[in-house]
C-alpha cells in the first residue's frame, strides 16, 4: 500500500467509522483473514513477493475502530483513508461513502453501550501460558541488534514455532495480563480485549527516575544494548492517561523518542503539553540529521548522541530566535 504521509493529520476518531466495518471491507473488495478484534486483511494491489499470490495478511484493521496498519509500508491511518486508497476518490467522496455504510446503526449502539473501549471478557493467563515460549535465537536478537542480556532483562520472548517476537504485557505489580506478537506480516495483541494501556513495557526494568519513551518494545532493549537505561514502551504511539499517570508516578525526568514521523512529533507534542508545569522534565530526543526514523534503525553510536543531545524544546526555540 502507498505511504500516505497526511495519514498523521487526521485523528482516527474524527472521521465516520462504518457501523459493520467487516462488511464494509467486504464491499472495498478486501480478503478478510481473520475475525479477531483486529482483522487480518489482504489489500488489493499489494505486491506480493516473486509476483506470487500474497497469502498472508497485508494488513489489519480494528473491527471496532476501523483504524488501519498496512505490514507493507508502515502505513496507518483512520478507515476513511483506506477507502480514499481503494476507491481513488478525494476526501469528501470517501467521507461520503463511509457514511452511507451504516454510522447510524453504530450511532444506536454506541449510546447502547457497546463501544470499543468496553472491557470484554478476557481470557485469563497465568505465568505458565509463557512457557510455550524460548528465548530469542542468536540471529534474531542480531537482526534487530539487541544484546542476549538485553532480552532477557526485558523479558523479550520468542516462539520457535512461527518465528514471533513475544513481548509479555504486565502491569503494574508484574501481574502477567498477556502478550504482543510480532513478525513478519503478523501483529496480535493476545488475549483480545487485553488491557494493555494499563501498562508500560519496561517497566519492571526500571531503576531510577528517568526513562526514554519509545513506541516499539524492542526498542527498549536496543537503548539498554546500546548503554541507555530507562526504555519504555506503551506498545504503539499513543499514551494513554493510565500510562501517562505511571510515568508521573514513577519519574521525574523523560526523554521522548517517540518515532521521527509526523504521528511521532505529534505524540511528543502531547506528552509535553501534558507534563508541562508539573515538575517533570521532559526533553526530545535529538534525532537531528540521521535520516532514521527511530531508535531501532539507528547505530549505538547515533542513539547515544540523540540520547545525550536531548534537549527542551523551548528553549531549543529561545535559543534559535536569540541567534537570530
Amino acid at each position: 500500500m502507498p505511504r500516505r504521509t497526511r495519514a498523521g493529520n487526521r485523528d482516527p476518531f474524527d472521521t465516520p467509522i462504518p457501523g459493520d466495518v467487516l462488511s464494509a471491507l467486504g464491499k472495498l473488495g478486501i480478503e478478510i483473514v481473520g475475525k479477531t478484534a483486529a482483522t487480518g486483511a489482504s489489500l488489493p494491489g499489494t505486491p506480493a513477493p516473486e509476483e506470487r499470490e500474497d497469502r498472508n495478511p497485508s494488513c489489519y484493521v480494528h473491527k471496532d475502530s476501523g483504524v488501519v496498519f498496512c505490514f507493507s509500508c508502515d502505513w496507518r491511518g483512520p478507515f476513511v483513508l483506506l477507502v480514499e486508497e481503494i476507491r481513488g476518490e478525494g476526501a469528501e467522496d470517501a467521507t461520503q461513502w463511509v457514511s452511507e455504510q451504516g454510522v447510524i446503526d453504530r450511532a444506536v449502539r454506541l449510546l447502547a453501550g457497546e463501544t470499543f473501549t468496553k472491557k470484554r471478557d478476557v481470557e485469563a493467563i497465568t505465568e505458565s501460558h509463557l512457557a510455550l515460549f524460548t528465548e530469542p535465537p542468536a540471529r534474531a536478537l542480531a537482526s534487530k541488534r539487541v544484546s542476549p542480556e538485553a532480552a532477557r532483562r526485558f523479558e523479550i520472548l520468542w516462539d520457535p514455532q512461527r518465528k514471533y517476537w513475544i513481548f509479555p504485557v504486565r502491569d503494574q505489580k508484574g501481574t502477567l495480563l498477556g502478550w504482543q506478537e510480532k513478525g513478519k506480516g503478523h501483529f496480535r495483541n493476545y488475549p483480545d480485549g487485553m488491557q494493555k494501556g494499563d501498562s508500560l513495557f519496561g517497566l519492571q526494568a526500571l531503576e531510577g527516575e528517568e526513562g526514554v519513551i519509545v513506541e516499539s518494545p524492542i526498542d527498549t532493549a536496543v537503548l539498554w544494548t546500546d548503554g541507555i537505561p530507562g526504555g519504555l514502551a506503551p506498545y504503539g504511539a499513543i499514551l494513554t492517561p493510565k500510562q501517562l499517570d505511571i510515568i508521573a508516578a514513577r519519574l521525574s525526568r523523560l526523554v521522548d523518542a517517540h518515532d521521527n514521523d509526523h504521528d511521532g512529533k505529534r505524540e511528543r507534542r502531547k506528552v509535553f503539553d501534558h507534563f508541562h508545569g508539573s515538575g517533570l522534565l521532559v526533553r526530545y530526543w535529538d534525532y537531528g540529521d540521521q535520516g532514521v526514523k527511530d531508535p531501532g534503525e539507528a547505530t549505538a553510536e547515533q542513539n547515544r548522541a540523540a540520547y545525550e543531545g536531548a534537549y527542551h524544546p523551548m528553549m531549543r526555540r529561545l535559543a534559535a530566535f536569540g541567534s537570530r
